[in-house]
């Protein structure tokens, strides 16, 4: 790529130039540093001659006082500056925020982009990099690399290191959906759930049986049952409150403001939590613990731990190699429990709010739920209006 014209003015210092159709102004100025270093700083994008005037005696100014960070910019690389900006942050990002950027600094962002001068940076270097990452990986993981190199650009232009974002209006790989719709193999049928908690109730732990009746009772998703302790469940009131999530990255809140409820909890529900609490307290004061209600609901049997992340998965394998139910995975109960409700004439809006999820969402994802209520629905105009 060509370099850009400067033209000089009649100003000492003070270039034009031509971007686009329009003319702008900037300063190139050479001079020693402390150390008798000769070194030049160069600053394009004013509108005014006067502009890049002003902003040199400014520049001026910083050299006599002895600050040359403005001067050292210039030279200042993508890594440099995306070190200092990770060490500025980190302390205030979730478990799971440090994880995504740490995964796009490390394994994207700087082995392509590190070395280049962050005030060199153009538009065009940018989308070559994007479109390489598109013909690799998916588009949720090439826009969620976008996002956190868009956002230390940002802090850059804040900072004052470059003068704006380049980057910010690139062309990004587009979703072709953002959820699927479920089909019939997704979801268990009324008999099929009633052997699946035959099966837990006969061949599992009382923790075993607990998480299914969770799951199939609530909807609630495998994370936010693995998150949830016994200050969360008020059996007095018959309420569950949903506020965190739980996987391979921690604890942290839950994974959208939707998804942050309070269920109703059924009467059945609610008399196998008592009795499983009461099992919980003998279980830890049989190892000389005490349960208290920051502890999570759901424990090992032998340990009195919190369950692992995996037990969920591998408890519907083996209701599955038992020959209770067809091969799904954990998540198949929240879509089971949205589906029942949705046949049983629940309006969508319930839906949603039960499962911490957006109409719209309900409607994209459980439309073969719907269909059938509309089909239906046909039926009962053709039963009750004669031609």
């Amino acid at each position: 790529m060509a370099r850009q014209q400067l033209n000089k003015t009649k100003k000492e210092h003070i270039y034009w130039y031509k971007e686009g159709k329009l003319k702008k102004f900037a300063y190139r100025y050479r001079f020693y540093d402390s150390n008798g270093k000769r070194r030049e700083k160069t600053k394009k994008g004013y509108e005014t001659e006067k502009d890049a005037e002003l902003a040199l005696i400014e520049l001026k100014a910083e050299i006599l006082k002895g600050n040359l960070q403005q001067v050292d910019n210039n030279n200042l690389t993508i890594q440099q500056w995306v070190k200092t900006w990770y060490a500025r942050n980190e302390s205030k990002w979730k478990v799971s925020t440090v994880a995504q950027y740490k995964n796009a600094i490390e394994y994207h962002i700087i082995p392509e982009l590190g070395q280049l001068k962050i005030a060199r940076l153009t538009k065009s270097r940018y989308q070559e990099f994007l479109d390489l990452l598109a013909n690799k990986y998916s588009v949720s993981t090439v826009r969620t690399i976008h996002s956190v190199f868009n956002s230390i650009i940002n802090a850059a232009v804040e900072d004052e290191i470059i003068l704006r974002n380049k980057i910010s209006k690139v062309n990004l790989p587009k979703f072709k959906s953002k959820q699927k719709e479920i089909n019939e193999n997704e979801i268990l049928s009324e008999i099929e759930i009633s052997k699946l908690i035959k099966y837990v109730n006969e061949n599992e732990s009382v923790t075993h049986q607990t998480l299914v009746l969770l799951l199939i009772s609530t909807g609630m998703r495998k994370g936010e049952a693995l998150a949830l302790r016994w200050h969360d469940i008020d059996l007095e009131n018959k309420v569950i409150t949903i506020m965190r999530t739980r996987d391979h990255l921690g604890e942290r809140s839950a994974k959208t403001e939707n998804s942050i409820r309070k269920i109703d909890v059924s009467s059945s529900l609610l008399s196998h939590l008592k009795k499983y609490k009461r099992w919980a307290k003998e279980k830890k004061l049989s190892l000389g613990l005490k349960l208290e209600e920051m502890d999570y609901v759901l424990i090992n049997p032998s340990t009195a731990e919190p369950i692992s992340r995996s037990l969920p998965n591998y408890l519907m394998e083996r209701a599955f190699e038992f020959g209770a139910i067809k091969r799904v995975t954990p998540h198949a109960l929240r879509h089971t429990y949205a589906s029942l409700l949705i046949s049983k004439g629940i309006p969508v809006t319930t839906v949603a709010k039960l499962i911490g999820d957006t109409v719209e969402m309900v409607l994209k994802v459980y439309a073969h739920s719907l269909r059938k209520k509309e089909e239906e629905a046909i039926k009962v105009i053709e039963e009750t209006i004669n031609f």
